[in-house]
């Protein structure tokens, strides 16, 4: 679909610069029978070409920017947990309690999975607008909150949130893509542990109404500027004060989340009353029963 999609691009480009040069060819005949004076085709002609150069100067500044700040997330991503493999290995070295060395290989293990987590959401980018790598079947929303939150329980107690988890009454079964669905719930939990301060507050509840679900994560944390509202679901996009409390983030999860409820036929979208006053995300599906 994507080579067929630029050999239309291009065969529509040739037959724009083959329209061009007919019309500067033919500029006095056609000057003559529409009586227009001799200096208007090529006028015009000039600023569609100009305009169109334009266009693709910019196009390619932008592509290149893209592919900088890309390299500079993943090389600096990529880094921190394979410097952090690197240490823990020499200590492994030393003579240490058999406790201690299972410790150790925990945290190998812990940063080996944030890796494998880096790689897996640098290829959904490809793959995610692909219909074959859509798996569906029957899923309980509550659960994957529930495993979603053992994942982060560390953070969690760290930073002392309180967290409120609805009971999820009457919810039923869905038919959506689990893994797809875990990746989104998950980033939208860790977003909200990773951007609440201290002794903060997460909740996550759902509501069924008009034949859709609506699942919510609300915060008590940064919140967002009008301009982040506008944003926040862009590619690499991620504010002064996020890129502070988590300057490991790659500001593509939420990109991604969001294309994934896309593809389920829902919708995603986020409210805050402003700056340190929290933000709720919201996703909407529809509802399929199992």
């Amino acid at each position: 679909m994507n080579k067929m999609w630029q050999l239309s691009k291009g065969l529509f480009f040739f037959i724009y610069l083959l329209g061009i040069f007919y019309l500067i060819y033919n500029n006095d005949s056609l000057s003559l029978i529409y009586g227009l004076p001799l200096s208007v085709i090529p006028i015009i002609c000039f600023t569609s070409i100009s305009y169109i150069g334009i266009k693709f100067i910019f196009l390619n500044l932008k592509v290149k920017n893209l592919e900088y700040e890309f390299t500079s997330i993943v090389n600096h991503t990529f880094r921190t947990p394979l410097t952090r493999i690197m240490w823990l290995l020499k200590e492994l070295e030393r003579d240490m309690p058999q406790s201690e060395k299972m410790l150790y290989l925990q945290n190998i293990t812990n940063a080996s999975n944030k890796i494998l987590d880096i790689v897996d959401l640098v290829a959904g980018i490809k793959n995610l607008n692909n219909t074959s790598s859509y798996f569906f079947e029957a899923m309980s929303i509550r659960d994957v909150v529930e495993k979603s939150i053992v994942k982060y329980r560390e953070e969690i107690n760290k930073k002392n949130l309180k967290f409120q988890v609805s009971t999820f009454k009457d919810i039923p079964l869905l038919t959506l893509d689990i893994k797809k669905i875990t990746f989104v719930i998950d980033a939208l939990i860790e977003n909200a542990i990773f951007y609440t301060p201290k002794n903060g507050e997460v909740g996550v509840d759902s509501i069924m109404r008009d034949n859709k679900i609506t699942l919510f994560v609300g915060d008590t944390g940064v919140g967002l500027t009008m301009v982040d509202k506008m944003r926040i679901f862009s590619r690499f996009y991620r504010n002064k004060k996020a890129v502070l409390m988590n300057p490991d983030g790659m500001g593509i999860k939420l990109y991604l989340s969001r294309q994934i409820i896309r593809r389920h036929d829902g919708r995603m979208y986020a409210k805050s009353k402003g700056i340190d006053k929290g933000t709720t995300f919201f996703v909407e599906l529809p509802l399929k029963k199992a």
